[in-house]
């Protein structure tokens, strides 16, 4: 019998209302780009690689990292949409979340087309005070966090650890100087380096909160897309993004129980 479904519970017949999914259950490990492009890279790297479907921002896709099953899904950009994908994907059987994506660096030591992994999100978001309203940073969790750094040993890579501030502003929010509001893009960058990040983004800390929330394990691995300290801007991104994602998969593998 088909069960409908209600606006409190918007499934139907055990399908996601977002999530390109028919409900089936999904691989343990997920990683997360923003960019539904950034989904395809995946064939590249993984055996019997398979898109399952776009909806929206998301793309979902299954394949497989040796003999270990992964889920690739894109979140889109920010918290809410962020914090849909995690939910569903939780509901669908996900146990570890693996942001990966880029990022803007606000610390000069750090040049674009490096690899970091975060240890900590701050919190200027919207959607991940609903399952912690604390103002108080969100540590990686310690399992997603070491796995990330054997596998970025096995690989011979040099990850970064930093700490990223997460809110929903692209432009001033970032600091960029739109017309008429230069000053408030230079006092909002004095404000962050004040904090203490060493970047910006729009995901991790909505990925962090939602699944702790929902007791799931998390991390994330960030490649460096651009310099707020120099202004430097990688334009070919996909060589760093192939790196970080061997990388992540490598994590996964040992994350998968």
């Amino acid at each position: 019998m088909s069960q409908g479904r209600s606006a409190a519970d918007p499934w139907l017949d055990g399908r996601p209302p977002h999530i390109p999914s028919d409900g089936s259950p999904l691989p343990g490990v997920c990683l997360l780009p923003g960019d539904p492009a950034r989904v395809a890279m995946a064939a590249a790297l993984l055996d019997d690689f398979e898109v399952l479907g776009t909806r929206r921002e998301f793309t979902l896709g299954i394949g497989r990292y040796g003999p270990t099953p992964v889920a690739i899904c894109s979140t889109g950009i920010g918290g809410p949409s962020t914090e849909i994908a995690v939910v569903e994907l939780r509901r669908l059987g996900v146990h570890t979340f693996i942001r990966v994506g880029g990022m803007g660096t606000t610390n000069p030591e750090i040049a674009p087309g490096t690899i970091t992994t975060v240890t900590r999100a701050f919190r200027e978001g919207g959607a991940a005070k609903f399952y912690n309203p604390s103002n108080t940073p969100i540590a990686a969790d310690p399992a997603v966090a070491a796995a990330i750094a054997r596998a970025a040993t096995a690989h011979d890579e040099h990850v970064v650890p930093i700490s990223v501030l997460s809110c929903d502003s692209y432009y001033l929010g970032e600091g960029r100087p739109l017309p008429g509001f230069e000053a408030v893009a230079v006092e909002r960058l004095e404000a962050v380096a004040r904090l203490g990040a060493d970047a910006m983004d729009m995901e991790c800390e909505t990925v962090f909160a939602v699944a702790h929330a929902l007791g799931a394990r998390y991390g994330a691995l960030l490649a460096t897309h651009g310099s707020r300290a120099t202004n430097a801007w990688l334009e070919d991104y996909e060589p760093v993004q192939l790196r970080l994602l061997t990388v992540a998969l490598e994590a996964a593998a040992a994350l998968t129980d």
